[in-house]
């Protein structure tokens, strides 16, 4: 197992991956993307994308159905986690499936309550998106 950061020759592959789930596709020049491996395959994919110079949404999370199981997710999460923290980024959020809470809660993120706190309109546009499009109930979450 081994992660990196995607550079322009991944591009397609990951493209290729959002596109069989409905994700926004990627550029390398907003997002920094990584690649999960698992016996030399491309098992996943995930992203931190910049929204500012102190907000990110952390996202795109997709692991290969036929690598699941193997507790691939967390390494990758955790990767991306750590690549955010380097970049010191103030605001790291995460708008997980409801059913991933307790996933996303271990690594530190928390609720956040909109009619309490300021988020990034690009990032509350984002989640109200989501809320009326996908069928399960999606959380915002912030690190």
């Amino acid at each position: 197992m081994s992660i990196q950061l995607a550079t322009y020759k991944d591009l397609e592959w990951i493209n290729n991956q959002y596109d069989s789930i409905g994700f926004v596709r990627s550029d390398l020049k907003s997002d920094k993307v990584a690649i999960i491996t698992y016996n030399n395959e491309y098992a996943g994919v995930g992203r931190l994308v910049q929204i500012d110079e102190d907000t990110i949404e952390m996202g795109g999370i997709f692991i290969l159905p036929k690598f699941r199981g193997l507790q691939l997710a967390k390494k990758l999460v955790s990767f991306l986690i750590q690549t955010a923290k380097t970049l010191e980024i103030q605001n790291v959020y995460c708008l997980p499936f409801e059913e991933l809470e307790s996933f996303y809660k271990t690594y530190g993120f928390t609720d956040v309550d909109t009619t309490k706190e300021i988020v990034h309109p690009i990032i509350l546009k984002k989640y109200n998106w989501c809320l009326e499009n996908y069928d399960k109930h999606v959380l915002l979450f912030k690190l």
